[in-house]
């Protein structure tokens, strides 16, 4: 592992224990007790900028960068260790695209620019995509990039039962609340290891931490406003057997700080739980080595347990914690089709559901029991496979970042919603 501290026991002071994957020494989002998350994730190689349309005015989302100046929190306040798979080298050329979510990979370790989701007119087709090779490195094995994500036009997701979903996301999912248009409170900036905050959305509290756990990172600036935030930028490099930089994350429940962060009412039971919906939107042209994914903790209403981990972006090069795969997945009222990858973290369970490579999806909407029901069922006749636990104590969502640099990765908006029985 990357830090001294016991992650399993949670032994960092005023730290974390963390989320981190690939190769066959895959980490996850370690335990709480004064200690932060990351996930698992994956990247290397290279991959190519995105291509679509933009649409017309409307429905279509604004691109933008949030956030005011300022500097957040109590530095030291959670940390996190895993371990994972395989660093690379990745290099790209790609031929920009210019409208739509596209974008352009540039020569070098990725390379973007940005475009807004949506927007009015710019037509134009963009996209690109690269070849690269990346190397070997820590216990993983690596992969040769290849490039090509997709994206569409332009659009958003609309209030309301089911909403929609503009193409390069993974839906619509029926009965989904929608994201609808919140009201987010909480800004600032950040540029330390530890930093935190509270913010709202809707009325409803979440925690926002950097979570710079990996011993690799040395610099970042993060700014965020309510369950949003963007790394403008971050620098450092994954260790010898990929343990990431870290998870800058916005979560709620009991998760990886001391005290639980957020009112949306986790912990809760599974019994106690009619619908668990959960809604994420990002966006970045960055091309490097982060994923973008949700890490959810089961266990009971007094330890964690498990890890529940769905991925919407799967860099070449990179894979969740564990060596057990099934292909073609598709989960009953969940939209999609995936991939999972199963194994344990810190002698914990762990269970991935992942997008393909090349499938990278800025828009999701799922009940979160209906992955876990899933995995559960799964498990009764899958050797390896287990996923205990009675209790959602968190859900969190962020990138994962590897080898930098990075730029403009954004987390648009990010929501859960409980309803008991």
């Amino acid at each position: 592992m990357a830090v001294a501290c016991a992650l399993v026991l949670g032994a960092c002071n005023a730290g974390g224990t963390g989320d981190s994957s690939g190769g066959t020494s895959g980490g996850a989002a370690g335990t709480g007790g004064g200690s932060a998350a990351g996930t698992s994730g994956n990247a290397a190689g290279t991959s190519g900028g995105n291509a679509g349309t933009s649409g017309g005015a409307g429905t279509s989302g604004n691109a933008g960068t949030s956030g005011n100046a300022g500097t957040s929190g109590n530095a030291g306040t959670s940390g996190n260790a895993g371990t994972s798979g395989n660093a690379g080298t990745s290099g790209s050329a790609g031929t920009s695209g210019s409208a739509g979510r596209g974008g352009s990979s540039a020569a070098g370790t990725g390379g973007s620019s940005t475009a807004g989701r949506g927007g009015n007119g710019a037509a134009g087709t963009g996209g690109s995509s690269a070849a690269g090779t990346s190397g070997n490195a820590g216990a993983g094995g690596s992969s040769a990039g290849r490039g090509g994500s997709t994206a569409g036009t332009g659009g958003s997701s609309a209030a309301g039962t089911g909403g929609s979903t503009s193409s390069c996301g993974v839906g619509p999912t029926t009965g989904a609340p929608g994201f609808g248009a919140p009201a987010q409170t909480g800004a600032g900036m950040s540029t330390v290891k530890y930093g935190s905050a509270n913010v709202t959305r809707d009325g409803v509290g979440y925690r926002f931490i950097t979570n710079w756990w990996g011993t690799g990172w040395t610099s970042a600036n993060v700014s965020y406003s309510g369950t949003g935030f963007t790394v403008a930028s971050a620098a450092g490099t994954s260790m010898p057997d990929g343990t990431p930089i870290g998870y800058p994350t916005t979560y709620c429940g009991r998760y990886s700080e001391t005290m639980a962060g957020g009112n949306c009412g986790l912990p809760a039971a599974f019994s106690t739980i009619d619908k668990l919906w959960t809604g994420w939107k990002w966006k970045s042209a960055d091309t490097g080595q982060y994923n973008a994914a949700w890490d959810i903790w089961l266990g009971t209403s007094s330890a964690f347990q498990s890890y529940l981990m769905v991925w919407l972006r799967d860099p070449p090069g990179r894979q969740p914690a564990g060596n057990m795969t099934i292909n073609n997945v598709t989960v009953a009222g969940v939209p999609g089709t995936w991939i999972i990858r199963y194994g344990t973290v810190n002698s914990r369970p762990i269970v991935n559901y992942v997008r393909a490579e090349g499938q990278d999806a800025c828009e999701f909407e799922f009940n979160v029991m209906d992955f876990v029901n899933d995995a559960q069922a799964r498990a009764a006749t899958t050797s390896g496979l287990t996923l205990p636990g009675d209790t959602v104590r968190a859900i969190a969502v962020g990138f994962e970042f590897w080898t930098g640099p990075f730029a403009n990765v954004a987390s648009e908006d990010f929501y859960v919603k409980l309803t008991t029985k």
